[in-house]
């Protein structure tokens, strides 16, 4: 079975099951880089040292390294002294990657440090201009795809993605960190962000770092039939286990490469077919990795038992919405009150959609608009989650 005829959202000239690297910031303290350092600095005087992990990830197996560039949006460069150049900085450092020799580049971007309204003073124009700019200095570098990983909110990732796809054009991976209770440190399910992502144009959608295999695994099985369903294929890059640190004051983990290895082939199995890894994991790990992806028979994922299209969500809830007989509810305080699975909603004007917007985060359900279309746009635009406008 060719899994691009499922996976219609992802690039047909890349390669599915997938393959990608393993960590990166545990890998360059191994090599010396110190504890605490800014990793962007860091690489930028020691190149090589970079280079030669990912070097060591091509020849495992790897099809996709990402760039060193996770740190290179402006506010965390500002942080650390060097914000003066993002663009310059960012390219540099991507350009790394492509010396490691032939093969997938991924753009690599993380959370900015900030968070958006109405929990932090950053509005969301301002957030997205914030990962266009970090992610034209990336494509300028040549990098095939954008990656946003290792995200705690998913208002910022779904930022992150319209910035990527607005300055690049570029496929984008989103991939979130979840706690032990399968959320994010916001409160965003994995349902719904997947959801959420899928509608803002992701390519591929998963989660890194969070914990080891077994757990990750657990989390992500009841999401394949709807990843499946919306066409965008789960990624999987878990950590190495569980963090320990040494008597010398050094980080081990506690899942070998052998031990890792074993979830792999259950990964593919329950059609989760792009795989790499995280915290404590080198080019070892993606080697058995490769091995497993090379014996692997694909075969169909679960199916959805629903209508996709109709689906509604905020941060957290997933609704197959009907509209069928309801009538629109009018912007006013009484959509605090209502009891429906759905908040089915007419826009009259801008003053609505500032009204929505303010509160999107209060609101007990998803929405679906009607009614004035600019200011349903203008809704659809911010809102975190993803809602229908109808005619």
């Amino acid at each position: 079975m060719d899994l691009h005829s499922i996976y219609k959202k992802f690039p047909a000239e890349f390669p599915l099951p997938m393959v990608l690297d393993g960590a990166t910031g545990t890998s360059l303290m191994k090599k010396g880089m110190p504890s605490g350092a800014c990793t962007e600095k860091w690489v930028g005087e020691n190149p090589d040292t970079l280079i030669g992990i990912q070097r060591g990830y091509r020849e495992a197996g790897s099809d996709a390294v990402l760039t060193p560039t996770f740190g290179c949006s402006r506010p965390a460069l500002e942080r650390n002294g060097i914000g003066d150049d993002v663009y310059g900085c960012t390219l540099r450092l991507a350009k790394l990657s492509r010396c490691a020799g032939p093969g997938l580049i991924g753009g690599d971007m993380s959370p900015s440090g900030l968070f958006l309204e109405p929990y932090g003073d950053t509005d969301f124009e301002t957030m997205v201009k914030i990962f266009a700019e970090q992610a034209k200095a990336i494509a300028d570098a040549g990098a095939d795809f954008i990656f946003t990983e290792t995200n705690i909110s998913l208002a910022e990732t779904r930022a992150a993605v319209i910035g990527a796809k607005e300055a690049t054009g570029l496929p984008v991976f989103a991939s979130l960190t979840l706690t032990e209770i399968g959320r994010t440190l916001s409160g965003d399910t994995a349902e719904a962000s997947l959801l959420t992502l899928a509608d803002a144009g992701v390519s591929a959608f998963g989660f890194n770092c969070s914990f080891g295999p077994g757990e990750m695994l657990e989390i992500m099985n009841p999401i394949v039939p709807l990843a499946a369903a919306l066409g965008v294929p789960l990624i999987a890059k878990p950590n190495a286990g569980l963090p320990h640190d040494g008597p010398d004051g050094s980080r081990f983990f506690d899942l070998g490469a052998d031990e890792f290895a074993g979830y792999m082939p259950m990964f593919l199995k329950a059609g989760i077919p792009i795989l790499g890894g995280c915290c404590g994991t080198d080019a070892e790990y993606i080697r058995k990795i490769r091995e497993a992806a090379d014996t692997f028979e694909p075969s169909a994922p679960p199916s959805f038992a629903g209508n996709p299209s109709k689906l509604v969500c905020d941060n957290k809830t997933v609704v197959e919405a009907d509209t069928e007989g309801k009538n629109p509810l009018e912007c006013s305080e009484e959509l605090f009150e209502s009891g429906d699975d759905f908040l089915f909603v007419r826009l009259n004007s801008e003053d609505d959609a500032a009204f929505l917007l303010e509160n999107m985060f209060m609101f007990p359900a998803p929405l679906v608009l009607c009614g004035d279309r600019a200011s349903a746009e203008a809704v659809k635009r911010r809102y975190c989650g993803k809602l229908l406008i109808l005619d």
